[in-house]
């Protein structure tokens, strides 16, 4: 299996997430992370944190959510601060854990911390890189059993939860592999495929469209297509997405149109909408001119 999931369709598409979601996440983050610490000192003050370093890792993440409002490059910068974000935040919870000799109420949060990654994580590869830095990490820090049992048993149970989180990942990234392979046999077929956000913009248009269409997928993406006097008629309407996110209705669902390709001849395509999870709207078309032509 594939475990890089580097299909436009995929990475574009399946594993795109809103502005608006990102900074849902990094909001949940930041606020779990002051609330948690706040609890902890409050009602568990036996155990021993890194102060400085919690504080700190907190408010990067504010920082995190405040660059997301800022258009200059977000992508990248958000990419990178994240990646930091989190490799801080999963050596100070290891510390955390290996400092508390693995006290139940200290391993929680790395559970909690793996469980996250589990869903960001799109390598298996690395999550396995992660799991052997927290094993080893442990086996040198107590290589003896000199533990209590309960902590022990916490030990115990963070690595029954490396493994359950890793078959998740490994179910997940098969189910992307099969919609990657689905997708790849429409192309084959010259079945044409397009995906807008909530937005309005046309994030994704299958490679088939330069034959079916004459253009090239990039001249059509984000106001490209509605641009188009040849096009922007010819699929779900950009005001029906920006008026009424989340709804598709039976006539939008499945819907026959007409379209004109570059050197204006008229083709007939008919069309199964539907959303993905994140919001977006997928029309998948076939050619059907030769059949309203006979």
């Amino acid at each position: 299996m594939n475990q890089e999931p580097t299909s436009p369709f995929v990475t574009k598409v399946l594993l795109r997430q809103s502005i608006g979601s990102v900074r849902l996440v990094i909001a949940l983050f930041t606020v779990t992370a002051a609330v948690t610490k706040l609890l902890y000192d409050r009602f568990l003050p036996g155990l021993t944190d890194l102060d400085e370093v919690r504080w700190t890792i907190i408010g990067l993440g504010s920082l995190a959510f405040v660059a997301t409002y800022f258009r200059f490059k977000r992508g990248i910068v958000l990419s990178y601060f994240s990646l930091f974000l989190y490799l801080s935040t999963l050596f100070y919870v290891i510390a955390f854990v290996l400092i508390n000799r693995f006290d139940p109420n200290a391993v929680i949060i790395l559970i909690l911390v793996v469980g996250a990654s589990s869903v960001i994580i799109n390598s298996l590869f690395y999550y396995g890189v992660q799991s052997v830095i927290i094993v080893l990490a442990s086996m040198f820090a107590y290589p003896g059993t000199d533990l209590s049992n309960g902590n022990l048993m916490a030990f115990l149970n963070l690595i029954i939860a490396l493994g359950v989180f890793g078959i998740v990942i490994t179910v997940r990234l098969k189910l992307i592999s099969s919609v990657k392979k689905s997708h790849s046999n429409l192309e084959k077929l010259n079945v044409l495929s397009i995906v807008a956000n909530k937005a309005g913009e046309i994030v994704f248009v299958s490679p088939s469209v330069q034959n079916l269409l004459g253009y090239d997928p990039k001249e059509l993406v984000k106001d490209g297509w509605w641009s188009s006097q040849n096009l922007r008629d010819g699929w779900i309407s950009r005001d029906y997405i920006l008026n009424y996110p989340n709804i598709l209705p039976k006539e939008i669902a499945s819907m026959e149109t007409s379209l004109s390709t570059k050197d204006g001849k008229k083709v007939w395509f008919s069309w199964v909408n539907s959303m993905l999870p994140n919001g977006n709207y997928v029309g998948v078309a076939l050619d059907i001119t030769k059949y309203k032509n006979s």
